[in-house]
């Protein structure tokens, strides 16, 4: 099998059609025919069925399609990184990420740095990073929001659940753990927008609303307001680890617990540029590799 060829299926695999490929590739169909047929009699298989519309891949043309999508997106991999030695400028990959999820995925940035020097990670503040991923204003999404449109990839990282961080003297301070309810009389501060609407949710379906005094996007001023007496604050579990110190308290929540899934989204686009798939396949592999590190500690 020669790449062309191999290039020439992916293409009518995405196009649905001859005619709609051979004008997207730039060729003859009688040439993407014919490659298709010395194609289909190297592996003696059949790749697609003639439908009214077109083609439709055969379930061995599956097969061929996802092995063959690996071995161009390795092929990009290589040659990325091929020109990255000759090539020092920088690439720029821009990720929208919503505040909370910050602080967790700040070693991965950096782990991310220090491996690809040579790309340079420009992360956003962003809630709504659905749009800003349709809009193009960003290459990469992370975000506890359902996604609505379809022409967004949404792929599953961890899943995040809330307890509540108090000031050691705060009258639940020897408390290990309480119910959800008893936040019901209680000023609190959180994180605007993302955070907060998915709090109200659970708050509403317990039938009543959280109070805040403060609502922010910063976890330092966060933090800061627990420490200063002036209420208690929900934050992910993630953080707990990161924010320990001897002012603070942290109460476990029992019952009607918030949690919701984080996920990473991009764009589908046969273009996506060849830095975009490592950030994504990177990320997925240190997600996995600390859910694997937790479960050995036994946490």
């Amino acid at each position: 099998m020669e790449l062309r060829q191999l290039e020439y299926f992916i293409q009518i695999c995405k196009s649905g059609s001859f005619t709609k490929a051979k004008e997207e590739l730039g060729v003859t169909q009688p040439t993407l025919s014919q490659q298709m047929r010395v194609l289909e009699d190297e592996y003696n298989i059949q790749l697609f069925d003639r439908v009214s519309r077109g083609v439709e891949v055969t379930e061995a043309g599956k097969i061929l399609l996802n092995k063959g999508n690996a071995i161009m997106h390795l092929l990009e991999e290589a040659r990325y990184e091929i020109n990255g030695r000759n090539n020092k400028s920088r690439e720029t990959i821009s990720i929208g990420c919503c505040p909370a999820e910050l602080e967790y995925l700040a070693p991965y940035f950096m782990r991310f740095h220090q491996k690809y020097p040579n790309i340079l990670l420009k992360i956003i503040d962003a809630e709504d990073v659905e749009n800003k991923v349709l809009e193009q204003r960003i290459d990469i999404g992370i975000t506890a929001y359902p996604i609505s449109d379809a022409s967004v990839i949404s792929t599953y990282l961890y899943r995040q659940e809330m307890a509540l961080l108090i000031h050691s003297e705060h009258p639940l301070a020897e408390r290990s753990s309480i119910p959800f309810r008893s936040l019901k009389q209680m000023n609190s501060i959180m994180f605007r927008e993302q955070n907060k609407s998915l709090i109200d949710m659970y708050c509403f379906s317990c039938g009543f609303t959280l109070k805040s005094i403060i609502e922010t996007s910063s976890t330092s001023v966060l933090i800061h307001g627990v420490r200063q007496g002036l209420g208690a604050a929900l934050i992910p579990t993630s953080l707990l680890e990161s924010l320990w110190d001897d002012s603070l308290r942290i109460v476990k929540l029992e019952g009607h617990i918030p949690c919701w899934d984080i996920s990473l989204v991009y764009l589908n686009s046969v273009t996506m540029r060849p830095t975009a798939r490592i950030f994504i396949q990177e990320m997925d592999s240190y997600v996995r590799e600390v859910e694997v590190n937790l479960l050995c500690s036994g946490n």
